[in-house]
């Protein structure tokens, strides 16, 4: 406790080493790598004549901006703000000492984060002034980095994971203490994931559970905000909220009898969470499962998880009867939210969600233990590639084509493709037919829409330059140019290619019409590959020829025809 007390000392002393100014109440943050400070103001003060309340911190006696500022508030007149528009301002300390900067303005909320911090947890202050508040308000909390192949070594624009010592609501979201400062950092356009987001938010159906728990999202929100370090500015951040039990509104464990009703489950990578394998054994004192995670009950929360309704559904869709399947797989699946996910995974090319990066939740496994899916981690999408460079070369026939014909990778809805079980490809293009009607989510003008907002947001404050000036040729990016103006309009250009490509291939797209004839899902055993000379996974990428005797379970092509490896 004594050194947790310490450690906000300090960092309560550090705002005083970073903080020159306060306009209207909020600090202003200061980029000394740019000598730059900058301010946050309602966006409507934009282009503009507009008097601001101006004051020094403490430590400053005084700050000349062509008006003499103290730290009692002071009037002064700013003239046409645009975010490309300076003013010149020399800072004097208490002791005399002087500093010389530019002040600049954005519309967009500035989260300053105070502390050192990595892959651990460490506490520290999370100072966040939104324009329209007039005051900064200064949270602690523990911060860490987080993500996957953006969490390695050698990794400069980090993501942070923040827990709050108590609930807030941030930006008119949820009231709670995690959230996340998404930083984009494999896009060059750094926003494909919250665009993404958007538009499942606005296009999925209720989870099944939505009659009991009408305020349940199967979807996180977020909004854009530009964050820094200390006293350096780090970048375009999306601060988000989390998919958890608490965004989903499932049912907590059972405080009287310890019974688990709600679970929850991560898939982190393509180990079997394409459900192509039978899962045989499963401990529930471990919180991992063949590239699942079990996010809640977490064994942080009780002693034990819930590992039986994920296994039980997913030997379902591997291997019951034709008959069983279709009188009872949706007892084990939400299928109105799987016909969404499917259609929205094909439409922004979600080459890395299919299986992969992707949440199960089930409200009350006491009641049914149907399972929901719910998107997560969305950058590769719209055209970027999965772990790639050059993203804005399309390739033919390459996944960030927008041709590039997807093949779900999920069991599951390969058996309702095969079979066209209880006509799930009538109701999956007649609720993309739906979905693409003038004003609905999925009308070309409407994603574009999306993406126009967010670009607009990130030019008109300022943030896309100083990304562009910050992060370009970053090895971050492999070293590519970040232009929002140029990815801008190969997103929007992209999109309305993918779009009239499905309406007119209509779904689902696969690579050949003798896909059905090709695979087997029930069969136990498929030839071998190690004979053969070329082989593909479905991206299109080539095994080396000394990995083919150990692949892992999943699809392959070969030859002009589809393998299944077990």
């Amino acid at each position: 406790m004594k050194k947790l007390l310490f450690t906000l000392a300090a960092l309560l002393c550090t705002i005083a080493s970073v903080a020159q100014l306060k306009i209207d109440g909020r600090h202003v943050a200061l980029d000394t790598l740019t000598n730059t400070l900058l301010a946050t103001v309602p966006e409507n003060y934009f282009n503009t004549d507009v008097t601001l309340s101006v004051q020094t911190e403490e430590g400053w006696s005084s700050a000349d901006i062509g008006t003499v500022i103290t730290q009692q508030p002071v009037d002064v007149s700013f003239s046409q703000i645009t975010a490309e528009k300076q003013w010149h301002i020399a800072l004097t300390r208490d002791d005399g000492t002087t500093r010389q900067a530019t002040l600049q303005f954005t519309f967009l909320p500035i989260v300053q984060l105070l502390g050192q911090f990595g892959y651990d947890y460490q506490s520290g202050l999370f100072l966040f002034s939104h324009p329209d508040s007039a005051r900064t308000d200064t949270l602690t909390a523990n911060i860490k980095w987080r993500g996957g192949t953006t969490n390695v070594e050698g990794k400069h624009k980090r993501n942070y994971k923040v827990k709050f010592s108590e609930d807030h609501r941030l930006l008119g979201l949820r009231n709670d203490n995690n959230w996340m400062l998404d930083a984009g950092q494999p896009d060059v356009f750094r926003m494909r994931n919250r665009i993404a987001m958007d538009l499942w938010n606005r296009m999925a159906t209720p989870p099944y559970y939505a009659d009991q728990e009408p305020k349940a999202l199967n979807g996180v929100r977020g909004e854009l905000v530009e964050v820094f370090l200390q006293n350096e500015w780090r970048g375009l951040y999306n601060l988000s909220e989390f998919v958890d039990r608490k965004q989903l509104k499932l049912n907590k464990i059972d405080k009287q009898t310890g019974e688990i009703r709600g679970c929850l489950y991560k898939a982190i990578n393509w180990n079997k969470t394409q459900m192509y394998d039978f899962l045989e054994t499963y401990d529930n004192a471990k919180d991992s499962l063949f590239g699942f995670e079990s996010k809640y009950p977490d064994l942080g929360d009780n002693d034990t998880v819930d590992w039986a309704p994920l296994v039980m559904a997913n030997n379902f869709a591997r291997n019951s009867v034709d008959e069983a399947f279709q009188q009872h797989i949706g007892d084990y699946f939400d299928i109105p939210v799987i016909i969404d996910y499917n259609i929205f995974y094909n439409v922004v090319n979600a080459v890395d969600n299919g299986g992969k990066n992707m949440y199960w939740a089930i409200y009350d496994k006491t009641a049914t233990r149907r399972l929901t899916p719910v998107p997560w981690d969305l950058d590769a999408t719209f055209g970027q590639r999965w772990g790639g460079r050059l993203i804005r070369e399309v390739e033919e026939g390459y996944y960030n084509s927008p041709e590039f014909r997807m093949d779900f990778e999920l069991s599951l809805t390969y058996r309702f493709f095969r079979d066209n079980f209880n006509d799930y490809l009538g109701q999956l293009n007649s609720r993309y037919a739906q979905l693409r009607q003038p004003g609905q989510p999925l009308h070309t003008d409407s994603i574009i829409a999306i993406v126009t907002h967010y670009y607009q947001a990130a030019k008109r404050s300022g943030a896309a330059a100083r990304e562009e000036a910050k992060w370009s040729g970053d090895s971050d990016v492999w070293g590519d140019d970040i232009n929002f103006t140029t990815e801008y309009a190969y997103i929007c250009n992209w999109i309305r290619q993918r779009m009239r490509f499905i309406d007119a291939t209509q779904l689902p797209l696969f690579y050949k019409q003798s896909y059905f004839e090709e695979l087997s899902v029930n069969s136990p055993s498929i030839p071998t590959l190690h004979n053969h000379h070329e082989v593909y996974d479905l991206r299109g990428r080539k095994i080396n020829a000394d990995k083919i005797k150990n692949l892992k379970s999943g699809l392959y092509i070969s030859g002009g025809k589809k393998y299944l490896v077990h």
